[in-house]
């Protein structure tokens, strides 16, 4: 039954996100109805609604036109209405959806408990935001590096968006002593330096391959995480790659097949991981919780990652900046008027 009424963005056609006062679905049991304060576009989400790659085309998590609030599935908001002994109405959430609750694109949106987690009222709301990508990065690291980090090892992001502003910082949390950073847009990589980027690498002006081996005296880096979600980016990966070095792959692919420069990996022994989608699926969200810890301890910073913000009922604008990356941007944030 429908009981609360609100804006919400609609994705009508791939590339077409239309704003729609809409009904939300009352809250079944194990389910609460949250009121959002902000949400954030991930780079999935430009992928999922633009649909231009042949992954993403054939991507079907709903038919068209989607439900209300898809593909979002970054946001804070507050407990209005709910059927779960976890949560009462005027707590305060951050909301960590799989792809069946992705609806944060709207100003309410119903959601199972297990996809929630309790944030503190102190603090801005976009700061707190941030550790839902935060979680799914904690995630992949652990995938991609799960023990403790031998002395001196080094490392290498390709694409400083968002992820991979927060891997570059994680993977000098967890230990590693060099990180080089990796980008096509300048201003993401002056950010890149501003929070610890050892080296830099404007591609495709400099070589990435070339760069990171000056900078692990001609040895490539330990481990090497692709955050750009693109065959381009995952090139450059595999490139950097030493010997008996890891590649982590965390961006979502363009097509289904790619070229890899197989016998240079066969030569270095490396292997290759992936991590897409685990964190919510993980009982009691640990990762997300060390998310939470990590950015309120300030081990982790996110107050230069939310660059612009727009009311949803400009979203499509949004969503313009967030693909052509104009204007320095890096993550961008939506509020509800």
């Amino acid at each position: 039954m429908s009981h609360v009424r609100g804006e919400a963005a609609v994705l009508v056609e791939p590339g077409r996100l239309e704003v729609a006062e809409v009904a939300f679905r009352e809250p079944a049991e194990g389910e609460v109805l949250v009121r959002n304060t902000v949400a954030a576009i991930c780079g999935s989400d430009v992928h999922r609604v633009r649909a231009e790659s042949p992954f993403f085309r054939d991507m079907r998590d709903h038919p068209y036109p989607c439900p209300a609030g898809y593909p979002g599935h970054e946001g804070v908001g507050e407990v209005v209405e709910s059927r779960s002994a976890l949560f009462s109405p005027g707590d305060l959430v951050l909301t960590v959806p799989n792809h069946a609750y992705m609806a944060s694109f709207a100003r309410y949106q119903t959601i199972a408990d297990r996809f929630l987690l309790p944030v503190k009222g102190t603090g801005a709301p976009t700061v707190q935001l941030m550790a839902q990508q935060l979680g799914t990065v904690v995630f992949a690291l652990n995938r991609f590096w799960p023990e403790p980090v031998p002395e001196g090892s080094t490392a290498a992001v390709v694409g400083v968006g968002s992820a991979g502003l927060l891997f570059q910082q994680l993977l000098k949390h967890r230990g590693f002593e060099k990180v080089v950073a990796v980008d096509l847009e300048p201003g993401r990589l002056a950010v890149a330096r501003s929070l610890g980027a050892d080296a830099t690498v404007h591609v495709p002006g400099q070589s990435a391959e070339e760069v990171v081996m000056e900078a692990t005296g001609g040895k490539g880096a330990d481990l090497v995480v692709e955050a750009a979600g693109t065959d381009g980016a995952r090139e450059h990966a595999m490139r950097m790659v030493g010997q008996h070095g890891r590649l982590g792959f965390f961006g979502m692919p363009e097509d289904y097949d790619m070229r890899i420069p197989y016998a240079h990996l066969f030569v270095r022994q490396a292997q290759l991981i992936t991590a897409v989608g685990g964190a919510q699926l993980e009982p009691g969200l640990p990762s997300f919780r060390t998310a939470l810890e990590l950015i309120g301890d300030g081990s982790i910073r996110v107050d230069d990652h939310i660059t612009h913000t727009f009311d949803i009922k400009n979203i499509a604008d949004a969503f313009d900046l967030a693909h052509n990356r104009q204007d320095d941007v890096v993550k961008i944030a939506l509020t509800f008027g």
